[in-house]
C-alpha cells in the first residue's frame, strides 16, 4: 500500500509540473509573440532584399565594357588577346595557327564599329553577325548579348538619304548604302528622293506590304515566300513571260526580250540562250535533214560537224536537235 501511494504521488507531481508549464506558456503576454513574429518577419524581408540585389548584380562584365577575353577551352578570363594565346600555348599546347588573320595583336577591335571593320585584322565584314562571330572565335572575346531590336515606331520614319545609314525607326545602322535603302523601301515603304522616279523591276514587286496581314516584309524574297506559304499565291505564273516570245539571237546588245535581261558579254548571252531557251547558235535555223544517231564517225549531217566520241555526239543530238535517245 505504501508503495502504491508513493507512485501516485510521484505521478501527480509530474502531471502538475507539465500542466503548470503549459499554463505558463498560455499565459505568456502576447507582446512576446508579437516581438518574435516581428523578428521572423524582419529576417524574411532581409533575405528577400539580398536575393533581389544578387539577381541585379552582373559581375561578368566590367563597368563601361561590353566584352572581356577568355580561353574558349577552360573559360578562364584573361586581360587581353595576347595573354589568351600564350595561355592556350602553355596550358593547352595549342599554337597560333597560320590561318589566323590577326595583323596587329596589340590593337583591340571596336565591337560597336558601324562598318563592321576589325582594325586589328584590317578586314571589313558583311554584317554584324559575321563580325561578332569573328570577334568571338578569332579574338576570343566574350561579348555582351545584344538586346532584341525594337519594333519600328509608327510615328518615326527613316530617311533613305541619311549619310550615316542609320534607321532611326529601328535604331540600327547599316554597313552599305544599298542594303540601307533596301531596308527603308521594303521595311518602311520609304523610297529615296533621288531615286524615286526609277521604275520598278520586271518582277512587278514595287512594295512588300501585305494588306491582308497588315505587315511589311523585309525583302522581295520573303514577300514572295509569304504570299506562297500563307496565302497560297504563287507569284511566278502571275508575272511569267509570254511563252511565244523568243529572244533575238543576233541582238547586238545581248538583250533577251523574253527574260527582259541584258547579258554582259556575247559568251554569257550564248550560255543564257542555251540554258534558258535551249537555243544553240551552232545549229542550223531550218533544215529537213535528220541526223543519223548511229553514224560511225559521229558526224551530224544536219550541222555538218564531227564529234570526238559517241557520248558527246549523242549529247549534241539531245540538246540541239531535241532527240530522245536512250541513256
Amino acid at each position: 500500500m505504501k508503495l502504491r501511494d508513493r507512485q501516485k504521488r510521484v505521478s501527480n507531481d509530474i502531471k502538475q509540473e507539465d500542466t503548470k508549464a503549459g499554463i505558463n506558456l498560455i499565459d505568456t503576454p502576447s507582446s512576446m509573440f508579437k516581438e518574435s513574429s516581428a523578428c521572423s518577419f524582419n529576417i524574411k524581408q532581409e533575405d528577400t532584399k539580398n536575393d533581389s540585389s544578387l539577381l541585379q548584380q552582373d559581375d561578368r562584365f566590367e563597368e563601361g565594357k561590353d566584352y572581356f577575353y577568355r580561353c574558349d577551352i577552360c573559360k578562364t578570363r584573361m586581360p587581353n588577346l595576347k595573354s589568351v594565346l600564350q595561355h592556350r600555348n602553355s596550358t593547352h599546347n595549342i599554337k597560333l595557327s597560320s590561318g589566323r588573320i590577326i595583323k596587329d595583336i596589340n590593337t583591340e577591335p571596336d565591337m560597336h564599329d558601324p562598318n563592321f571593320y576589325c582594325r586589328s585584322c584590317k578586314v571589313i565584314y558583311k554584317d554584324r553577325d559575321k563580325y561578332r562571330y569573328h570577334l568571338r572565335h578569332v579574338h576570343f572575346m566574350d561579348l555582351k548579348k545584344i538586346p532584341k531590336r525594337k519594333s519600328p515606331r509608327s510615328t518615326i520614319v527613316p530617311d533613305p538619304d541619311d549619310p550615316s545609314l542609320h534607321c532611326r525607326a529601328c535604331d540600327s545602322t547599316y554597313a552599305h548604302r544599298s542594303s540601307y535603302r533596301q531596308h527603308c523601301r521594303y521595311k518602311h515603304g520609304m523610297i529615296s528622293v533621288k531615286f524615286g522616279a526609277v521604275r520598278s523591276k520586271s518582277d512587278g514587286i514595287a512594295d512588300t506590304y501585305c494588306k491582308i496581314c497588315d505587315m511589311r516584309l523585309g525583302s522581295k524574297q520573303s514577300y514572295r515566300y509569304h504570299l506562297f506559304s500563307i496565302h497560297k499565291i504563287d507569284w511566278r505564273p502571275m508575272h511569267s513571260k509570254p511563252k511565244n516570245m523568243m529572244p533575238d539571237v543576233d541582238d547586238p546588245n545581248f538583250y533577251c526580250c523574253a527574260c527582259v535581261t541584258t547579258l554582259g558579254s556575247k559568251t554569257s548571252f550564248k550560255t543564257h540562250l542555251k540554258l534558258k531557251h535551249s537555243i544553240y547558235l551552232s545549229a542550223p535555223k531550218e533544215t529537213c535533214i535528220e541526223p543519223d544517231t548511229d553514224d560511225p564517225n559521229n558526224n551530224c549531217r544536219a550541222c555538218e560537224k564531227n564529234y570526238a566520241s559517241k557520248a558527246i555526239y549523242w549529247m549534241h543530238l539531245r540538246l540541239v536537235h531535241h532527240m530522245a535517245l536512250p541513256p
